[in-house]
């Protein structure tokens, strides 16, 4: 690369810092010459999108980076552009007060030298014509620019390494020890292939989801009542009593007194199963009273979870009718929300009998018994987390998706013997039985240079997730950016 491109866009990302900063706010409909309230803070110090702040700064650069790669600069994208700049700045505040503490100073020599590419000539020598040509407010810029660049990298280079090196020793970064280097070295070498099964819980059949239903038919009684909601025992006691003198009807007590918790805007009963009431009633013997309310009976006032309640029947209950797809429906919904283990162990049954007919017969005719398609896996190392250094177990098979950070089922895969039938595995909304068909050792490993690269990559990415959970920091970015730049989820 030559030189000259250095300078020659050294003086560009200057300009285009100064021309994104007036366009943001513009483009996103708000004034520029409107203060916008701080993004946040860290560590006591307020993050200010402002003219020469950090911030405006960071977020000019990642807005020009997506326009030289031809991306569009929309306001969604300014919305992860500000995210980015935000992380930027957190870092380079945190970095920099970590060196600063440390009494380290950045040597004129070394800003010296950063600065000498972008004064060289055609041929790449230095230029004392273009430096004093240059105006003294660019020199002064590029200055605290490399100042501050390499404040932060000295803390970088310490912490994480950099590609400085002594001969074969690296100049910088936490020193790892060989064994360390070769267990990451090697793994990936060692992956198992696997014949599998799965059985998916979204297919539970119709006649267990009305089998289960029919068996727990009270939970589905659906009540057409309408509800008052209080806040205290003593205002809902007197609507009760006013309500009962007469004076006052129901459905204007609704709009008079209660926070229609429990129901729409009208007052009727939003949860209507008997198990939903259930779940709102705190005592027993309450819900045993109202869900008996005969039609056109209000009850006391009774505890709930928002307070206190005064139900009121409509009408009588409706019995569960389970030949009605919608009641089938919401018994299935019922299922996935709180017994969802009823569905698993349903499967987990079948799993069973499957690994029991694999393990007398073969694999493959207990897949012709039970009317299974075999998935064969590609071999795969231990790998949790599909970390780069190696290669990972193919979660993009819908069966398999999330198993990399399953422990049961990386455990289970890689305790099995040759050939041996697994224990049913949960993974997601399935259930899967496993085969070991073989092992095999890749004797390719990922260079030195390489692994140590990949190490840092995961040291800077460790490090940038624990300074966004730090408790020195105040993250208000989401709320001001829709607050002063968005309104109603679009442009102003």
């Amino acid at each position: 690369m030559k030189k000259s491109f250095y300078t020659i866009g050294s003086l560009i990302i200057l300009l285009i810092s100064a021309v994104v900063f007036i366009l943001v706010p513009a483009m996103l409909g708000r004034s520029g010459n409107n203060k916008l309230p701080p993004f946040g803070k860290y560590d006591g110090k307020e993050i200010r999108y402002e003219q020469g702040s950090d911030f405006a700064d960071y977020v000019s650069r990642y807005a020009d980076m997506l326009k030289n790669q031809g991306q569009e600069v929309d306001t969604q994208a300014y919305y992860y552009i500000f995210n980015y700049a935000f992380n930027a700045t957190i870092q380079k505040m945190a970095f920099s007060k970590a060196v600063q503490k440390s009494g380290y100073a950045v040597p004129q020599s070394a800003i010296n030298r950063e600065m000498l590419p972008y004064f060289s000539d055609a041929d790449g020598k230095y230029s004392p014509k273009l430096y004093r040509e240059a105006p003294a407010s660019t020199i002064e810029s590029m200055q605290k620019e490399f100042r501050d660049t390499l404040t932060t990298s000295r803390y970088s280079d310490d912490c994480f390494g950099s590609q400085y090196a002594v001969g074969k020793d690296a100049l910088y970064g936490l020193k790892s020890s060989s064994a360390e280097t070769g267990f990451l070295q090697n793994a990936g070498k060692n992956k198992r292939a696997f014949n599998m099964i799965s059985f998916d819980m979204k297919e539970y059949p119709d006649s267990e989801k009305t089998a289960y239903g029919e068996a727990n038919a009270q939970k589905f009684v659906k009540y057409d009542m309408s509800v008052i909601t209080c806040e205290d025992k003593s205002k809902a006691e007197s609507v009760v009593k006013r309500l009962a003198n007469n004076e006052i009807k129901f459905a204007d007590a609704v709009g008079e007194y209660s926070k229609k918790t429990y129901s729409n805007e009208n007052g009727k009963l939003a949860n209507a199963y008997y198990y939903q009431l259930e779940k709102i009633i705190k005592n027993a013997d309450d819900l045993k009273a109202v869900t008996e309310l005969s039609k056109g009976a209000t009850s006391k006032a009774v505890e709930t979870n928002e307070g206190f309640s005064i139900f009121y029947a409509d009408n009588d209950a409706g019995q569960p009718d389970f030949t009605n797809d919608a009641t089938i429906k919401d018994v299935y919904s019922y299922l996935n929300t709180y017994e969802a283990g009823h569905i698993e162990d349903y499967y987990t049954t079948m799993a069973k009998d499957f690994a029991a007919a694999a393990s007398a017969k073969s694999f493959d005719e207990a897949c012709v018994q039970f009317n299974l398609t075999k998935t064969e896996v590609a071999a795969f190392p231990l790998n949790y987390g599909s970390v780069s250094l190696a290669p990972s177990v193919d979660t993009k098979t819908a069966a398999l998706s999330g198993a990399d950070t399953n422990e049961n089922f990386l455990k289970t895969a890689f305790a099995l013997k040759q050939n041996e039938i697994s224990v049913p595995v949960v993974n997601g909304k399935n259930v899967l039985v496993l085969q070991l068909t073989g092992e095999t050792t890749e004797e390719t490993t990922p260079e030195s240079s390489v692994l140590k690269s990949e190490i840092i990559n995961y040291d800077q990415s460790s490090a940038s997730v624990a300074l966004m959970k730090s408790p020195k920091l105040e993250n208000n970015l989401t709320s001001v950016f829709f607050n002063n730049f968005m309104k109603n989820g679009t442009q102003e």
